[in-house]
């Protein structure tokens, strides 16, 4: 199967229409979270619970014509053996509509939501490691069918970032997801960073990871950068992609016959600290991958 070029663009934060207007070309998606678009008052809220900063809206409204645009969150917390948030599906599905669709809709594979006390699906305050087992994948598995029918769009799952290995698991989440994406629920949105992270902290190879992982499930690719902080590396989209990762994208990007996307995500706290020349520049070398993903143009080219 021939692969089609990817297309190269940002995760959607308040700094990404400045960036945009510095290089509209390099551009062409953009993934949107939901979640930061909205203030949610919370499943015990009186009345309308979400409540869409409109400002914003309308912002993103403009940068996305003529541009890809796929969703992206966290909020959903699949794994949580806690029921669905239906609320907040409908709400998802809502904004997919109101802004023509989304070709795709992707989640952490990581426990966000906490039940405490009083507290109903309480934030954890960072991803939390699942355990990829039966239990977990019919938890993940009916939940995904039904955002899937509540969304109307392919789903993804992505890799998370962790901080400390744990042991003795029945698969490994490259199994999990090569078994999700076997049996039709859903792709994967493999990010390359969070495998550096997960290695920085003990974790496996990236190679080893990334070779053990069904390459015709990967749809879309995270390019980005962290720092360190009390001992561990952070996934904190603080810093440009490391080299190594950069190598990772090379070495394999251009295996994945089904890669729809390749997506640089940074923190807009760090925008003025990155500068817009290097983050340009990040953009100029994803278009570089991208190319190296085109077999169509490579064979044409070589003709």
């Amino acid at each position: 199967m021939a692969q089609i070029r990817p297309a190269v663009g940002l995760l959607y934060n308040p700094a990404t229409p400045d960036l945009v207007a510095h290089a509209p070309e390099l551009v062409e998606y953009i993934a949107v979270m939901p979640d930061r678009l909205w203030f949610d008052f919370g499943v015990r809220a009186a009345g309308r619970r979400f409540h869409r900063t409109l400002g914003a809206m309308e912002e993103l409204r403009r940068h996305i014509k003529g541009r890809m645009l796929a969703g992206h969150g966290l909020g959903m917390s699949l794994p949580s053996a806690i029921p669905l948030d239906e609320v907040f599906v409908a709400a998802v599905a809502a904004m997919s509509s109101d802004l023509g669709g989304f070709l795709w809709y992707s989640e952490h594979l990581s426990v966000f939501l906490a039940p405490r006390g009083s507290v109903p699906n309480a934030q954890a305050g960072l991803g939390l490691p699942v355990v990829y087992d039966e239990e977990t994948y019919e938890i993940v598995s009916n939940k995904l069918e039904r955002v899937k029918d509540a969304l109307g769009c392919p789903l993804l799952l992505e890799n998370g970032s962790f901080f400390t290995p744990v042991p003795d698991m029945d698969m490994t989440e490259p199994a999990f997801l090569n078994r999700l994406h076997t049996e039709g629920r859903c792709g994967t949105l493999l990010d390359l960073h969070n495998l550096y992270v997960g290695w920085r902290n003990g974790g496996p190879a990236p190679s080893q990871y990334i070779e053990e992982l069904n390459p015709d499930a990967v749809v879309e690719i995270h390019l980005g950068g962290g720092d360190d902080f009390a001992g561990f590396y952070m996934d904190s989209h603080s810093s440009l992609t490391p080299p190594e990762v950069w190598r990772y994208a090379f070495d394999y990007a251009p295996r994945f016959k089904r890669l729809r996307a390749i997506t640089f995500e940074f923190q807009e706290t760090y925008y003025e600290r990155l500068g817009v020349d290097a983050l340009v520049g990040e953009l100029t070398r994803m278009h570089e991958l991208a190319a190296c993903c085109d077999t169509e143009a490579s064979a044409a080219h070589a003709r």
